[in-house]
């Protein structure tokens, strides 16, 4: 497939190179959409616009749909209005509103203007939702009937809907457009014609308020295994549907904001196209972190001060062996916890569970490490004696001693910062992937290189 969308982007490009635009619109007709839009996202700005123009509308409006948000808003800039209303009226309204939501308020009032008033009416009820809630992401195309319905007058609706809704269940309604419950096609199917909806529906579908967050949607459908869900608001009014494909996409967003957090960015890096602004983003992380580490530089002076001359080359030598193996231990139950609190598993949900599996986890482990890590200092302490790296006079067993403490306590409290500040974040309504950012890293080295020293001031 990759060798395929290779070479269509070869023709595509030598077509691109041709004055004239017939060649390429034969080329782009007998090309299925999802391909060009793979294509598209590799061309600079001039060659997206005169795929866009030699499109059809309606395959036009569907590369459109299958844009990034960072590519959407590229694309939009380079649209006139005329064409972004002409694209705007063959897209879904969910698409649509997607597109016009990356336009200045004042276009998006110029191009609404000119869409069918149907249209535009469902585009600008969505535009009032928060884009990352259910209300954002629904879809307020779908067949919803009375429950005094039969089924032949049913499938007579079901007939007459556009061949590009993607229909797996009916809506049954109430006269204040109350859910009262769902029915899968293949009901209608087997059901005599003249069945009511009321006495085949399902009458406690699963269903999402309209103002959930994406990610309570994306639990909801990996739980209940469901191709779509209805959406209603706090009085129970049916206002639309969410489709597997589109939590799909959802959950791949949810996914990758996850990843640019823990890596010490945000998705918005993926959503500018200019490296200054990225940079920036990514240096309003880094700098942080190197203002929390003057700590660590601070709490090194203090220990050359408090601990004897010939001893305090043998324990620096140790600090970044402890500093990176509690910050690694931390960033792995970190990233357990951040993953069943993404997932909605049982045990990443509830502190007591995440407690009794990574607490239990974190006490093995330290005293392991510890205990090996004394073994190393044993080993490796003589041979820097022996060099001249290290004083003579220092007593071997002292260090080692205070490596493997330093390090066992070091772990144990990264394991019980891991635990803790997913559900910390989450709790004060920030991103729980955070605690795996190198922000929190940072501080987690901090804390344990102090430790560390403290016990070797102790203990030497």
């Amino acid at each position: 497939m990759a060798e395929d969308i290779r070479r269509l982007k070869e023709r595509i490009e030598a077509l691109l190179e041709q004055p004239e635009d017939s060649p390429l619109q034969q080329e782009l007709a007998e090309d299925r959409p999802e391909d060009i839009a793979e294509v598209f996202e590799l061309l600079d700005d001039t060659e997206r616009s005169r795929i866009i123009f030699a499109l059809p509308p309606r395959a036009a409006a569907e590369v459109i749909a299958l844009q990034d948000e960072a590519d959407l808003g590229e694309v939009v800039e380079d649209l006139d209005d005329d064409k972004l209303t002409e694209l705007v009226a063959e897209l879904p309204p969910d698409d649509a509103a997607d597109l016009v939501g990356e336009l200045p308020e004042e276009r998006v009032e110029e191009v609404l203007e000119n869409v069918p008033d149907e249209q535009s009416a469902k585009i600008e009820e969505l535009l009032t939702y928060d884009e990352e809630s259910a209300g954002g992401i629904m879809t307020p195309d779908l067949i919803a009937l009375p429950g005094d319905t039969t089924v032949g007058d049913s499938v007579t609706h079901v007939r007459a809907a556009s061949p590009a809704e993607d229909l797996q269940q009916l809506y049954v309604i109430d006269e204040k457009m109350r859910l009262e419950g769902t029915v899968p096609l293949r009901l209608l199917v087997i059901s005599p014609n003249e069945t009511p909806l009321a006495y085949i529906l399902d009458k406690d579908p699963i269903t999402v308020q309209v103002d959930d967050d994406q990610e309570e949607v994306v639990r909801v459908f990996r739980k209940y295994d469901l191709p779509a869900v209805p959406v209603v608001d706090a009085a129970g009014v049916l206002k639309g549907r969410i489709t597997a494909d589109d939590i799909m996409d959802v959950a791949e967003e949810e996914a990758a904001e996850d990843l640019y957090r823990m890596a010490g960015t945000d998705l918005a890096e993926a959503e500018t196209a200019s490296p200054v602004r990225a940079a920036w983003i990514r240096l309003s992380w880094l700098l942080p972190c190197m203002l929390i580490m003057t700590v660590t530089a601070t709490v090194i002076a203090v220990a050359d001060q408090r601990m004897a001359g010939e001893v305090v080359g043998a324990i620096l030598a140790f600090v970044p062996m402890v500093g990176a193996m509690s910050g690694n231990s931390g960033i792995q139950i970190s990233t357990v916890i951040v993953r069943g609190l993404a997932t909605g598993d049982l045990a990443g949900t509830h502190v007591g569970g995440a407690f009794q599996r990574e607490g239990t986890i974190a006490l093995v482990m330290a005293p392991v490490c510890g205990a090996f890590a004394a073994l190393i200092t044993a080993a490796v302490l003589p041979a820097l004696q022996h060099f001249g790296i290290v004083d003579t006079g220092v007593r071997t067993g002292s260090v080692a001693s205070a490596v493997g403490l330093g390090m066992t306590v070091a772990i144990l409290i990264a394991g019980l910062l891991g635990i803790l500040l997913p559900f910390l974040f989450r709790r004060l309504g920030v991103d729980p992937a955070i605690a795996s950012g190198p922000i929190v890293t940072t501080v987690n080295d901090v804390i344990s290189v102090a430790t560390y020293l403290l016990l070797a001031i102790w203990i030497v």
